[in-house]
């Protein structure tokens, strides 16, 4: 077995490195899915980060780089919305070890390229059964097929992995 750190639970996410960033991140928003999914997710982020010319930390946090207390109730990365916080806390508190493992596994990959993307040029990923059940039916406008929010926009589509679905700006 490989050992993780545990995620530093009594501090802002804001505040830690960008990998123990980037490994809770992906726990939190891609626990369940495959390897290639969390690869995935941690690889939007460092496109975003890129693309905008931010750190990690202002690509999943958002331009402040903070997950609490920064005025914003919502961030970049849903995991870390303010009325989230008891469940992330929670939720990284009892990762088990394989979980842990997976997360830093990807992030590292990730972050120093270390794999290639699996969803090459996504900036946006969401699990569009769950959104659709959590918005009473409806996906974001950047997901949606324009005229009709029930359905999936199939030309930003560039990969489904696991639950996941993975699109272009």
């Amino acid at each position: 077995m490989i050992l993780t750190p545990p995620f530093p639970l009594v501090e802002e996410p804001g505040t830690w490195d960008e990998l123990t960033l980037l490994a809770a991140t992906i726990l939190l928003e891609a626990e369940a899915e495959p390897p290639d999914g969390q690869l995935a997710v941690g690889s939007v982020f460092r496109f975003r980060a890129e693309l905008l010319h931010q750190t990690i930390r202002q690509a999943v946090l958002g331009p402040e780089g903070l997950a609490y207390g920064d005025g914003h109730a919502f961030e970049a990365a849903s995991a870390w919305n303010d009325d989230y916080r008891p469940m992330a806390r929670a939720r990284l508190a009892g990762a088990s070890d394989a979980a842990r493992e997976a997360a830093w596994r990807a992030a590292a990959a990730a972050l120093w390229r270390l794999l290639p993307d699996p969803a090459p040029g996504a900036y946006f990923y969401l699990n569009p059964e769950l959104t659709r059940r959590i918005r009473g039916g409806t996906l974001p406008t950047w997901a949606a097929t324009p005229g009709d929010a029930t359905k999936l926009d199939r030309e930003k589509l560039i990969a489904v992995i696991g639950r996941h679905a993975f699109l272009a700006a």
